[in-house]
């Protein structure tokens, strides 16, 4: 059997899919977990509370060599934030934030990204760092134990991890997120800042996102208040589907190959949607072999490079770099030295040789 390289890649992950039951379980089961976040946060009178309506769409369901993720899955979490707030821009393009609550005298004040990060971290890491359990009840009736990390300075990425409880194998749903508030484009005049791709200039955008976040990934960690705007695209059935594939051909890697288990499912996720806002929706919907390859990239050691330069120049205060992570990235420019040998549109590759190459299949080369 020969096929095109990529045609092969794409056989690969689809044959990683979930069956039907799981799927449906897994959106069951990550929705009721985001319901009991919601209603603890309202019992415990958070400021946040009742605002993460798409939290299930932060989700990836591992279980085994399966991966699955929601069809509307997303890096951020779009905080539907239940206090009334209004918002400036300045003249240097950035974003602030004023929350009005009638029973503060003064009846105005401003609310940074490190103070929405902050809450949002102890509200989480005080409801969930005793690891409750949490059982589906009226659907699967599994139970699951709750844990939640994150990183220290600057709050970025967020992490919680529910493991299934007296599974068959090992069955974990992780939500994985950026906080973000969503805005309506036709109220918000678009910043100058936003990035506008050249194929979406004669385009009207529906919404964009303030990312209120000081991300190095986004900015270098150039502000302390609401960070720099960002656009956010919607995506076509076919590039979610794409970003789906991408999702588990990550995770197929990093449990077969024992490879890029230091970066986490939210730099993928991140990477999938700058793709489409660096290239517009037209030109980010590529070929799965090349969106993979933009991946890795971003994940090699000319980033880790990046990220120190910055760090030592003062972009990034605090910087902690896992022990692992110079490895990983050393094992990530040696795989995409693979993917571009094999990646020409002459070329073709056969099913087996295409799993030796990702370690699907036992080989002394790998």
């Amino acid at each position: 059997m020969s096929l095109t390289f990529d045609k092969g890649l794409q056989n690969i992950v689809m044959q990683l899919k979930v069956p039907p039951k799981d799927h449906k379980d897994f959106l069951y089961d990550s929705a009721f977990i985001a319901g009991w976040i919601n209603t603890v946060l309202k019992e415990r009178r958070s400021m946040l509370a009742g605002s993460f309506s798409n939290l299930p769409a932060t989700a990836t369901y591992i279980s085994g060599n399966s991966i699955d993720v929601p069809a509307n899955f997303n890096c951020y979490l779009l905080l539907d934030l239940r206090f009334p707030f209004y918002t400036d821009i300045k003249r240097d393009d950035y974003i602030y934030l004023h929350s009005v609550f009638k029973e503060q005298i003064v009846g105005d004040s401003l609310i940074s990204s490190v103070y929405l990060q902050t809450h949002l971290r102890n509200d989480l890491n005080g409801l969930l760092k005793s690891q409750p359990t949490v059982t589906c009840k009226g659907g699967t009736g599994r139970s699951y134990q709750l844990c939640y990390h994150t990183t220290k300075y600057p709050v970025s990425a967020h992490t919680i991890i529910a493991t299934q409880l007296k599974a068959k194998c090992s069955t974990r749903i992780v939500f994985e997120f950026l906080i973000a508030i969503k805005l309506p484009i036709e109220k918000y005049p678009r910043p100058g800042c936003v990035p506008l791709p050249e194929s979406m200039v004669n385009t009207k955008l529906n919404y964009w996102v303030a990312l209120p976040v000081p991300h190095f990934d986004v900015n270098f960690n150039g502000h302390s208040y609401l960070g720099r705007s960002h656009v956010w695209q919607k995506a076509t059935p076919g590039q979610r589907q794409r970003w789906c594939l991408v999702v588990r051909m990550f995770y197929m890697m990093s449990s077969s190959n024992g490879t890029l288990n230091t970066i986490g499912i939210h730099a993928l996720k991140h990477t999938c949607v700058n793709l489409c806002e660096k290239f517009g929706i037209e030109k980010a919907d590529r070929p799965l072999g090349l969106k993979l390859m933009d991946m890795m990239i971003t994940h090699g050691t000319r980033k880790l490079r990046e990220v120190s330069n910055a760090s030592r120049n003062g972009q990034i205060v605090n910087l902690e770099v896992h022990p692992a992570l110079p490895s990983d990235c050393s094992k990530t420019d040696a795989m995409l030295s693979k993917i571009k040998a094999k990646m020409t549109s002459k070329d073709s590759c056969d099913m087996e040789n295409l799993r030796l190459l990702f370690g699907l299949s036992k080989s002394n080369k790998m």
